[in-house]
């Protein structure tokens, strides 16, 4: 990471981010715990009011786990709601906007056609788990300084945001989105080349593709599988990347058992029989109250604090392990 790059990251006191749905809500917070005012944008103030009440319910809960930093008055009091029916030009004195609106092409390409209007030295970036820049960005003169950035829900937890470019995207651009990043805590992976889903959604790709094979073949059930991957995969994951794995196993080891594996794993492109199932009935998991499992009288909120829960315990943990 270049050292303008972490200059300009480090001088940057202002981020606009336009849209307050669940990721929105993340990425303002985790900006705000970083010291800098966030102006959270959105054309509707119901969308503000839940996002900021649910940042402040996340503030109470990440100091329970020693997460948390400044004081939640600190951090909200940093945060500037607004509603516009043109985000846009609400943005103020920003040196950097985040867009998180819905994965909606047009949607997005307006936005961004807008940004295009801002002061040249202003970092436009676009969060999206699916879309590539080049798509959203095609109406743009200044495409260099808009790079698209790939928070995991939720974004004020899980540390790893994918930094993605279009072709147009410049190198100085890449840079800086990953030195901010870094300011707020988060850990980037610099995408080097514009492919559809990234990096990490295309080996969550071939993971669903595969869990897609194992039920519709009754191989295992749905909640053992869960039981099973937490147990394994997910267990070891947090702490030996795939690649430091195979090095522990030895490659020949690895390169023998790839070999047997790959020519046997699906091909794919559809979704599981009973993932169409539930859809078509309605039951589309914690919003309704019963997806893969029936939560019963359980609210959402509730539910989301029980798996933050979690995560803030594997945070504190995986920080800790930062050290060593």
């Amino acid at each position: 990471m270049s050292n303008d790059a972490i200059s300009w990251a480090n001088d940057v006191t202002t981020v606009s981010v336009i849209g307050a749905g669940t990721m929105g809500e993340g990425i303002a917070q985790s900006f705000a715990e970083a010291g800098m005012v966030v102006r959270l944008l959105d054309v509707d103030q119901a969308s503000l009011d839940r996002c900021t009440g649910q940042i402040a319910a996340n503030l109470s809960l990440g100091k329970e786990y020693g997460i948390a930093g400044d004081s939640a008055k600190a951090v909200l009091g940093r945060i500037k709601a607004t509603r516009s029916d043109s985000p846009v030009t609400q943005v103020g004195d920003a040196q950097a906007v985040i867009e998180t609106v819905p994965e909606i092409s047009d949607l997005k390409r307006s936005i961004f056609a807008d940004l295009d209007m801002l002061p040249e030295g202003v970092l436009l970036c676009s969060n999206t788990s699916s879309m590539t820049m080049s798509t959203i960005t095609e109406s743009m003169k200044s495409a260099a300084r808009a790079v698209g950035l790939h928070y995991f829900n939720p974004a004020h937890i899980i540390p790893a945001v994918e930094v993605h470019r279009s072709k147009e995207t410049s190198d100085d651009t890449v840079e800086r989105a990953a030195a901010l990043l870094r300011r707020t805590g988060k850990v980037p992976l610099k995408i080097g080349k514009e492919i559809p889903g990234f990096a990490i959604n295309r080996l969550t790709g071939a993971l669903s593709r595969e869990i897609a094979h194992l039920l519709d073949e009754g191989v295992v059930t749905a909640e053992a599988l869960d039981e099973a991957v937490k147990a394994s995969l997910g267990f070891r994951l947090a702490w030996v990347g795939p690649m430091e794995g195979a090095d522990y196993i030895g490659l020949d080891t690895d390169a023998r058992v790839s070999g047997a594996v790959f020519g046997g794993l699906s091909n794919r492109e559809d979704p599981p029989r009973e993932l169409l199932e539930k859809v078509e009935r309605g039951d589309l998991g914690v919003k309704t109250g019963k997806g893969w499992y029936d939560y019963g009288d359980a609210t959402r909120e509730q539910l989301l604090e029980q798996r933050n829960r979690k995560l803030l315990r594997q945070l504190a943990a995986w920080r800790e392990g930062q050290k060593s």
